[in-house]
């Protein structure tokens, strides 16, 4: 069965690239100023930190969870509407509530649940409006309009807080959600999707093929790759911004502007890698998914910790090559592991397999988040908190040897 995708496709796409990319601003927001939050709130670094990362973190990943149910009852409009507003309106309300410790978390866990289900649509966006064939460009160009938001976040976020607070900061990043509630209200209005291979598929052939998904070793590796990504990639970015401002012994001292800069580099590394991501694991791994996820790690762990190192963070040059090359790195697994997912299961699991998995990888970047502050917490430094990335990195690097083609679907294969 043939089925014909409308040009009107592109304007979903521009909704959710709009949605991700003012949610990384509104995600990443308080770490380069988490040095004048914990001074505002009387806390130590670990706390502040806990307090503004978090509960949005802890939250995105229980919307993610979510999405699928209230994505198939209401569909990927509404669930933007509605989602994309109750972040907006948590952003607003900062002032009022923001002040005190108690009123951060719940307002920052606000934010997180309205941004959870966003997190986990690409997939499904992916099936209900493209072709298989455009499918991967529509997960790289998604995640990289989130990293480009963290860039944004990271650059404005200081700037605007130096002129008036961090509390203003966080409102402004945040409420800027708006222009998502927006485009989302138009795409409501807008004809009905072409409808996702998976719904043209008979449901016990789509139920019978997903039950078997949960059987094979290879799902679980690639989901625990994506889980150690999800991990190493909130972990890092959010408490590397905190390392780099603030002073010395505990930081490098180099203030949040330049924090903000440096980490911008990093995430822009981030979206070289994984737009990168296809044309390395065909031209140099030869589609073998697994090897480049193995090696990506590896390389990530490395340059992860080498910022450690007296003669890495002595040198500006050196260390700004170093913040690259992790970041580059890291954007790796995440787009090998959804284009593993692409090329291996049948299309009418592939958005269920995809969103399942993230769904729940995305815990990891609230693990992450927690032992990386709760580390910060008890040793007052940051070292800690860089190893345990590493550690959870070469994990990673680990799964990355299971993961391997998936045979029992191809007599499904259309």
């Amino acid at each position: 069965m043939t089925i014909m995708y409308p040009k009107y496709r592109w304007f979903p796409l521009i909704t959710i690239i709009a949605a991700h990319l003012l949610q990384g601003m509104a995600l990443i927001g308080p770490s380069p100023l988490v040095g004048s939050i914990a001074e505002s709130l009387n806390l130590n670094l670990g706390a502040a930190t806990a307090a503004s990362m978090l509960p949005f973190t802890l939250m995105v990943a229980i919307g993610g969870l979510i999405s699928g149910m209230v994505i198939d009852r209401w569909g990927l409009a509404k669930t933007y509407v509605l989602f994309c507003s109750l972040e907006t309106v948590a952003a607003l309300l900062l002032p009022a509530f923001g002040t005190s410790v108690a009123g951060l978390i719940v307002i920052r866990g606000l934010q997180g649940l309205g941004c959870g289900p966003i997190t986990a649509s690409g997939p499904k966006m992916a099936s209900e409006w493209f072709p298989r064939t455009q499918r991967s460009m529509v997960q790289g160009v998604t995640g990289a309009s989130l990293s480009m938001g963290i860039i944004a976040g990271l650059n404005v976020g200081p700037v605007i807080a130096q002129t008036r607070s961090w509390n203003t900061a966080l409102t402004i990043l945040g409420g800027l959600m708006i222009i998502a509630v927006i485009l989302s209200v138009i795409f409501i209005f807008g004809p009905e999707s072409p409808g996702s291979i998976e719904d043209q598929a008979p449901k016990e052939r789509v139920s019978k093929d997903f039950k078997k998904v949960f059987g094979l070793p290879t799902f679980w590796m690639t989901f625990l790759s994506t889980f150690a990504l999800s991990w190493v990639m909130q972990g890092y970015q959010d408490l590397t911004p905190g390392h780099i401002a603030v002073s010395p012994p505990v930081g490098l001292g180099l203030g949040s502007i330049i924090s903000g800069q440096m980490m911008a580099l990093l995430v822009l590394a981030f979206v070289l890698g994984s737009l990168s991501t296809p044309i390395i694991a065909e031209k140099i791994f030869r589609g073998k998914y697994g090897r480049a996820i193995t090696v990506s790690f590896c390389l990530t762990a490395f340059f992860c910790i080498s910022v450690m190192s007296p003669l890495v963070k002595s040198n500006m040059p050196v260390l700004i090559i170093c913040l690259f090359l992790a970041g580059f790195f890291m954007g790796m697994p995440m787009a090998s592991g959804m284009s593993f997912i692409a090329n291996n299961y049948p299309e009418h699991i592939t958005g269920s397999v995809g969103g399942f998995t993230m769904g729940l990888a995305i815990f990891g970047g609230a693990i992450g988040v927690a032992a990386g502050s709760t580390a910060l917490h008890i040793t007052g430094m940051y070292n800690v908190s860089i190893i345990i990335v590493g550690v959870v990195a070469v994990i990673g690097a680990i799964a990355g040897f299971g993961i391997k083609p998936v045979n029992i679907f191809d007599k499904n294969l259309e």
